[in-house]
């Protein structure tokens, strides 16, 4: 029998132990973050009423009813048909709770981009990437934070990359490009003002754009070296936070490079090895 159904039905708990049910019932696995003295105090009742409790309610005691909150939480997590993207958890979610609705919605986020994702797309990306001199990488706001950890690997692996943070950077960059570049615009929504004299500006200089978002940026930007998309269940504007989207862009990123990094595996392995030392000077145990 779940834990809830337990103490709702437990029959001979004294008004005290009814309380410290009835508070457990209402906390439910945020229990987790309480000690045995906080949850007494909180309930309005001793420690010993609350060992009472767990006892008559069939736990051996506080520790176990903390384990048995946890599975009824983990039992309770979203499927993925009940994940709300925009809004994934509310004002009654648990620490714990919230975890798992966030938990499930990174898993939809992840298994939808890794559907729409096009595996000769993602060839042609990382061929456009591996045959540049340079990669520019254009983006803006909270995108911008994903793009400069994809920056960091690129440059892990001895590519020329750069991620200006301004809008005037970007231009100046753009301006001074030509086809033995390659350029990497990312935009959800494909909708930012800047995006069109951007794509712009590198169409005139032969730069081949590599365009990541969702699946409208095509429409909205078409004749594009080559397109990416993930995860568009966010909305762009009617949401807590980019939760989808951003985890659904690190993932596309995540695959961008390993693609890149397979096409030259020995090479990049090789230079890891060679320029470990000089990047990281930290000291293990052997």
């Amino acid at each position: 029998m779940r834990i809830e159904k337990r103490i709702k039905s437990c029959p001979d708990l004294t008004p005290v132990e009814n309380r410290v049910g009835q508070t457990v019932l209402r906390l439910k696995d945020a229990v987790e973050g309480y000690t045995v003295q906080e949850l007494a105090r909180t309930a309005n009742a001793s420690v010993a009423s609350v060992h009472r409790f767990c006892k008559k309610i069939g736990v051996t005691g506080f520790k176990e009813l903390k384990i048995e909150l946890a599975r009824a939480a983990a039992e309770n997590a979203p499927g993925p048909d009940q994940v709300n993207v925009n809004f994934p958890f509310t004002a009654s979610d648990t620490p714990r709770s919230a975890a798992a609705r966030l938990k499930a919605l990174y898993e939809v986020s992840v298994a939808d981009t890794l559907d729409t994702l096009d595996t000769a797309s993602l060839v042609r990306a990382a061929r456009i990437l591996r045959a540049a001199r340079t990669v520019d990488i254009y983006t803006h706001t909270h995108n911008f934070y994903a793009a400069e950890w994809f920056e960091e690997r690129l440059l892990g692996i001895g590519r020329d990359v750069r991620c200006p943070a301004t809008e005037y950077a970007q231009r100046e960059i753009a301006v001074g490009s030509d086809a033995s570049r390659a350029a990497i615009a990312i935009s959800y929504s494909g909708r930012a003002q800047y995006i069109p004299s951007l794509l712009g500006i590198l169409r005139e200089r032969g730069v081949p754009v590599i365009m990541i978002g969702a699946q409208e940026v095509e429409r909205l930007h078409p004749g594009l070296a080559c397109y990416l998309f993930f995860s568009d269940r966010e909305h762009p504007r009617a949401r807590i936070a980019q939760f989808s989207s951003h985890i659904a862009l690190e993932y596309l990123l995540d695959v961008l490079y390993s693609t890149l990094f397979i096409m030259d595996y020995d090479r990049n392995m090789r230079y890891l090895a060679a320029t470990k030392s000089l990047l990281d000077n930290r000291r293990f145990p052997s």
